[in-house]
């Protein structure tokens, strides 16, 4: 498939702010989670775990604010804060589905690349019925780095035997579109209001930036 000067095989998708409209519920949890406690959500806190696991964001958290609470039970309370809304309330961003379809009519491979809790992520995309739609699904945790290594870009286009600059990595965050982008892959930066402040970066940092799927459908026509 020819995109912009490259022949893709392979299109690698984050899940959060991406395929999923689900950071509106993650700046929730934050806000309720530091107002237990007392606090406002600090200023770019989101930017400081959005590429890490759950258990390294806790494991931060712990450490960068001196909470009581150990790494295991701010995890337990991010875990019971979320596990309902994304099991029966998450939806897909506007014309996720429409990609989805479009890439696999043209026969190219994909994969999901994310942060987020197998325990989590995995009932939410078994109900919205896209697993099919995916050659292989990884998280931070199979590759023991968070996304501001390219360790787990590179793991899925491994995977799926694409070479990077024959590989779409579409990221929400810019911390991990920089690290695609820096790393060689093609990189497409799409638009989210949790993250809207820094879309110049984004497109400073990406070969793409689009403010819905469907504009890059239509570039895919």
């Amino acid at each position: 498939m020819k995109f912009l000067a490259y022949d893709v095989k392979a299109v690698i998708f984050d899940m959060d702010g991406t395929l999923l409209d689900s950071t509106s519920l993650w700046h929730d949890i934050d806000k309720a989670f530091f107002a237990k406690r007392g606090m406002d959500v600090p200023k770019e806190y989101a930017q400081h775990i959005v590429h890490l696991g759950l258990q390294q964001a806790a494991i931060y958290t712990k450490r960068a604010y001196g909470f009581d609470e150990t790494p295991e039970e701010i995890m337990n309370e991010w875990h019971q804060m979320s596990l309902d809304i994304y099991k029966h309330d998450v939806k897909m961003k506007p014309g996720a589905i429409e990609l989805l379809e479009l890439l696999k009519d043209r026969g190219i491979k994909m994969a999901i690349a994310t942060a987020n809790d197998e325990q989590l992520y995995m009932p939410c995309i078994e109900r919205l019925g896209i697993k099919k739609y995916f050659d292989f699904i990884a998280d931070v945790d199979n590759v023991k780095e968070g996304k501001q290594s390219a360790k787990i870009y590179e793991f899925l286009a491994e995977q799926m035997h694409s070479p990077k600059d024959a590989t779409i990595v579409i990221e929400d965050m810019p911390t991990c579109v920089k690290t695609a982008y820096q790393n060689g892959f093609i990189t497409v930066a799409i638009n989210d209001h949790a993250s809207k402040d820094y879309n110049e970066d984004k497109r400073a940092n990406s070969d793409l930036f689009i403010d819905s799927f469907f504009e890059l459908i239509e570039l895919l026509k």
